[in-house]
């Protein structure tokens, strides 16, 4: 959800390549840039995730080991096909949209896909943000910070729970650099998600089902739920 793509706000893709204090700043980076943004932005981009970030299409083929022709002409023709495909899929999605505006999402969609242009240079900004509003109307600032601090410190409790498992005094892992609370929430939790919450609910002042309960309708499966209610109603 946080628009900086940064390193400093994508802690995630940082993973066990940097040490344990640099994992903690990336990720206290990510949280702090979340809480910078206002609702209406919350929504808009987390809406443009949802509507635009699914595939739309099958993914490229790929070598055929048991292919009885040369492995290259065989992809290479698999390949023609395969971009041929497309576009009779996007004009067969296009016909099913027989109102104006569902035929420019459909095309924002293909397009951004094919990362041409962005979504709203289709759409319009003022439609989609109309969009966002009522998709997420339900949704306060506070689930939406709420949700990204949770978030933000996945990549951390990813990297402390296995290590915390396998350490035989935890207070091996302080030394390593790891936050003290951390590790103990760590030790009680099974879950990244969990243990990310026992240890935020101090710091941000609210308890640990109210983080969770954020996460969960906006990350969870009420989100995967509806990336796929949308896929298949575009297909």
């Amino acid at each position: 959800m946080v628009a900086n793509k940064s390193q400093a706000s994508c802690p995630g893709s940082a993973g066990n390549q940097v040490g344990i204090p640099e994992l903690y700043r990336l990720c206290l980076a990510a949280e702090q840039n979340s809480t910078k943004q206002d609702l209406g932005e919350l929504k808009l981009i987390f809406a443009k995730g949802f509507f635009f970030d699914q595939p739309l299409f099958e993914p490229p083929p790929t070598v055929d080991e048991s292919s009885a022709i040369n492995k290259e002409t065989d992809l290479k023709i698999r390949r023609q096909l395969w971009e041929a495909g497309k576009y009779r899929h996007i004009l067969d999605l296009v016909r099913t949209q027989t109102a104006q505006e569902g035929r420019l999402f459909m095309l924002a969609w293909w397009l951004n896909q094919e990362k041409v242009c962005k979504p709203e240079d289709i759409i319009g900004i003022e439609i989609l943000r109309r969009s966002a509003k009522k998709l997420f109307r339900c949704l306060s600032t506070a689930d939406f910070h709420h949700a990204d601090a949770v978030k933000a410190w996945i990549p951390y409790f990813d990297r402390l729970i296995p290590e915390s498992r396998v350490a035989k005094v935890p207070s091996n892992l302080v030394r390593q650099g790891y936050d003290e609370n951390a590790v103990w929430a760590a030790l009680k939790k099974r879950s990244s998600i969990a243990a990310a919450c026992e240890w935020l609910a101090r710091r941000l002042g609210v308890d640990s089902p109210t983080l969770a309960n954020a996460y969960s309708r906006i990350y969870g499966r009420k989100y995967r739920a509806f990336c796929e209610r949308f896929t298949s109603a575009c297909s």
